[in-house]
């Protein structure tokens, strides 16, 4: 080829080649705050950061511990926040506040709140609380069910997340995560018993909220987010959780293999992530019945501070929910 045309054809040449190279994909990036530090209770989004899943939905996901925030409410609703881990009942809440905030799906079937005890106590039922001191947060809204609408009588003291006494004081009651402090005392060699604080009647989720904002001009990365989330809780709890433990390990070095492996046998023994099937529960799935009855106690309660359509508040439409 004489040079005059090599120098014609050259530039479109290379043009040519570099318009074949595939842009790469710019991902979204996503922030979710959660209410600890990094532990199995959170399993299901370690798992689905560490296999890629939200990569493979087009996100970028940061997960950040909220372990020292008193309210994460307020900055999610500020939209400073993308997604937070919560409560139904707290969400509901901060909605009878004011805040613009809406759940979007529930990771936990049933709160792993409970109360723990030394077996030779003689507590059968959280009706046996009564006359007795127990260790409990005052401001839960399950605190208030058992004192207001159960009529259990007992003498609160502050929370001060420590297991000491408990280890020593065989007559001591107090609260904690059936997932988590009852395994620590375990491997202390101390003994404990529990009761789910669902057991009330009082029954909320825990779940993935945000605002209305986020959710009205995020609403594709919400869904993708949704869906990654639910492939990583479905692969932590029925596959290799081992990716989901070896992060969260990095994380936090007081988690180790045995801990995270009991914690999640204790999730499985009490379903508190996929629910009774035989009652509708499945993961990632409200139930408007649910729902409802949550906003009717809490109003019963007095803790909400003005009326609203709760199905406003919570959106059915990230994934098939059941009635």
């Amino acid at each position: 080829m004489k040079p005059f045309l090599l120098a014609l054809v050259l530039p479109w040449l290379i043009l040519s080649c570099s318009n074949d190279q595939p842009e790469e994909k710019q991902l979204s990036k996503i922030i979710l705050m959660t209410d600890w530090y990094p532990q199995p209770e959170h399993g299901g989004f370690y798992q689905a950061l560490a296999q890629g899943y939200y990569e493979a939905e087009g996100l970028e996901v940061e997960i950040r511990s909220g372990a020292n925030l008193m309210d994460i409410r307020s900055p999610v609703a500020l939209g400073q926040i993308d997604f937070a881990i919560g409560t139904s009942d707290t969400t509901l809440i901060g909605v009878g506040r004011g805040l613009p905030l809406v759940g979007m799906f529930p990771y936990f079937q049933h709160d792993p709140q409970c109360v723990m005890f030394h077996p030779e106590n003689d507590i059968k039922t959280l009706y046996d609380l009564s006359d007795r001191t127990v260790m409990l947060q005052s401001s839960l809204s399950y605190t208030e069910h058992m004192i207001k609408s159960l009529k259990i009588d007992m003498n609160l003291i502050p929370m001060d997340y420590s297991l000491a006494r408990f280890a020593t004081d065989p007559e001591f009651i107090q609260q904690c995560f059936v997932t988590s402090e009852p395994i620590h005392l375990k491997k202390q060699g101390v003994e404990a018993k529990v009761i789910m604080l669902s057991e009330s009647g009082f029954d909320p989720y825990r779940h993935i909220y945000t605002s209305k904002k986020t959710l009205q001009t995020k609403r594709a990365e919400a869904e993708a987010f949704t869906r990654a989330s639910i492939k990583g809780w479905q692969e932590f709890m029925n596959g290799d959780p081992t990716p989901a433990f070896n992060l969260i390990a990095s994380l936090n070095q007081q988690q180790t293999p045995e801990l995270m492996k009991a914690g999640l046998a204790a999730m499985k023994k009490y379903a508190i992530v996929a629910g009774d099937s035989s009652k509708g529960e499945s993961l990632g799935a409200y139930q408007k019945s649910r729902l409802h009855a949550q906003y009717q106690q809490l109003d019963e309660l007095n803790l909400l501070d003005q009326s609203f359509n709760v199905d406003e508040y919570f959106d059915l439409t990230l994934l098939p929910q059941s009635d």
